[in-house]
C-alpha cells in the first residue's frame, strides 16, 4: 500500500500552527518491477498502481484518506478489472494546540479492502482485507520551517474476524514516520518513508507484520513552471506482509512513479 506522502502530510500538519498549507489531494501512479525475497509466492509482479490521496485540516483536527487500486498486465493475473482495492481514512483528533503537549495528538482509523485473482483454471476468485479499526496516540516533531519531521505513533489495532476468529493476543501496531525536504541539500529532493510493526494472529499461532517503504520524490516540474508534477521511486520492504502465514519472510518491491498535485 503505497500511502507513505500521505502519512507525512497528515502526521506533519498535526504539528503545524498554519495547518492550511498542508491541504490538498494527489495522484499517483506506480509501476511495480515485481518482487525478489522469501515472501514471493503470493505477491503479484508486473503491475501498476494508482493511488487517489487527500488531507484536510480544520479547527478540532485533521481528516485523511486515500484509496489504492492495483492494476494487473501480467497475464497470469485478472485483466478486466483492477485487482485489489484498498483504502484508509483516518481522523486526527487536536484540540490543545496552545498547550505543552500540542504535539500530542489522538487519532482514529478505518483500514480495508478487497481483491481478486485467477485460479488454476483460469476463474475468478476474490478475498477480502479484513476490516480493521485502530486508535492510539501520535507524537511529532518537526523543524521550525516543518520541512523535516518525525512521528511515533502507538495505536491499539482491532481486526474483524482476523483468520481463524480468535483473539489477536497482540494488538498493537508501533509506526515512525520520517521526512526530509532538499534531501543532502539538493533542492526539489525529498526522502520520506515510513516504519510499521504490528502484532496479528495467523491460523493456530502468533507472529508480527512489519512492512517499511522509503521513497524520494524530486520535483521535476520546478525546472518548466509546473510545481504541480514530481517524479520519484520507492521500495517496498515487508516481512510476513503476504500469504497470511507465519514465516512468509522478506520480501522487496522496487518502483517508480510519478505524482500530481492538484493543491
Amino acid at each position: 500500500m503505497r500511502h507513505i506522502f500521505s502519512r507525512l502530510i497528515v502526521l506533519a500538519a498535526l504539528c503545524v500552527g498554519s495547518l492550511g498549507v498542508w491541504a490538498g489531494t494527489n495522484l499517483q501512479l506506480y509501476y511495480d518491477f515485481g518482487s525478489v525475497g522469501t515472501a514471493c509466492a503470493n505477491q503479484r509482479s508486473q503491475r501498476v498502481t494508482t493511488t487517489l490521496e487527500l488531507f484536510y485540516p480544520d479547527p478540532w483536527g485533521n481528516t485523511f484518506a486515500f484509496i489504492d487500486l492495483d492494476y494487473a498486465i501480467h497475464p497470469n493475473d485478472p485483466n478486466n478489472t483492477p485487482f485489489m482495492a484498498y483504502t484508509e481514512i483516518a481522523r486526527c483528533l487536536n484540540f490543545w494546540g496552545n498547550t505543552p503537549v500540542k504535539d500530542l495528538s489522538v487519532q482514529v482509523e478505518y483500514n480495508g479492502g478487497l481483491g481478486v485473482y485467477k485460479d488454476a483454471l483460469g476463474d475468478l476468485r476474490g478475498y477480502g482485507i479484513n476490516h480493521a479499526a485502530l486508535v492510539g496516540l501520535n507524537y511529532c516533531l518537526h523543524t521550525a520551517d516543518y520541512k523535516n519531521i518525525f512521528n511515533i505513533e502507538l495505536l491499539y489495532k482491532y481486526i474483524v474476524d482476523d483468520y481463524n476468529k480468535t483473539a489477536n493476543q497482540v494488538p498493537l501496531q508501533f509506526t515512525f514516520v520520517w521526512g526530509c525536504d532538499d534531501f543532502c541539500t539538493l533542492p526539489g529532493l525529498r526522502f520520506s518513508g515510513f516504519f510499521d510493526i504490528w502484532g496479528q494472529r495467523f491460523g493456530s499461532g502468533q507472529s508480527f507484520v512489519m512492512i517499511s517503504e522509503p521513497q524520494l520524490w524530486y520535483n521535476v516540474g520546478r525546472w518548466f513552471k509546473c510545481p504541480n508534477l514530481n517524479v520519484g521511486t520507492e521500495i517496498e520492504f515487508s516481512y510476513n506482509f503476504t500469504g497470511g502465514v507465519p514465516g512468509t519472510g522478506f520480501m522487496c518491491n522496487p518502483c517508480v512513479g510519478v505524482k500530481w498535485c492538484f493543491d
